[in-house]
């Protein structure tokens, strides 16, 4: 049971984060965290559990995807194509956002990724943020890892042809964001 407690709190947090970005409220992302730590006791599949970060992101997206379709209280959503409205925030440390250069910069980042579709907002932010590589981006989407590729190199291609000096900032501070 100390294991599963150690991946809990090593792991809630960004699990939380990815929820409440994927849109979700943070009741509901709760909720779903719960259930899939309590479903990976039932099962006894803490032992098993070779990379946990990337199997829990899966399968917090894909609890909440479930809910979402259990209730369909969550409005505008394009359900056909699976498409959710990823929100992707710039974190900008408590005393720069303060500063109102930083909160400009910050505003126009903002507006550069919401030019992008949810899902390419998700993937930058899985890419870059969480630094999930490709083949477990694509586990977590349930998308190929070509598709997936594509999609990235698709989304960093909209944000280059943008026309804003903020990409390469982006490019430059993922990290830091």
């Amino acid at each position: 049971m100390d294991k599963i407690g150690n991946i809990y709190n090593a792991h809630v947090d960004d699990l939380f984060s990815y929820g409440i970005r994927l849109g979700f409220l943070k009741e509901q992302v709760m909720d779903a965290i719960h259930n899939v730590f309590h479903r990976i006791i039932l099962n006894n599949k803490e032992e098993g559990l070779v990379n946990p970060k990337s199997y829990l992101h899966k399968s917090l997206r894909n609890e909440l995807f479930n809910e979402f379709r259990r209730s369909k209280k969550v409005v505008l959503l394009d359900t056909n194509n699976e498409t959710f409205p990823f929100e992707l925030q710039v974190n900008v440390e408590d005393m720069l956002i303060e500063d109102e250069f930083k909160d400009q910069i910050k505003s126009k980042i903002e507006n550069t990724l919401n030019e992008l579709t949810p899902k390419q907002r998700e993937i930058i932010y899985l890419r870059y943020t969480q630094d999930y590589d490709y083949q477990q981006i694509a586990e977590i989407m349930d998308i190929s890892v070509p598709s997936c590729r594509n999609l990235i190199l698709k989304a960093l291609k909209q944000l280059r042809a943008s026309d804003n000096q903020y990409f390469l900032f982006l490019a430059l501070q993922h990290k830091n964001l």
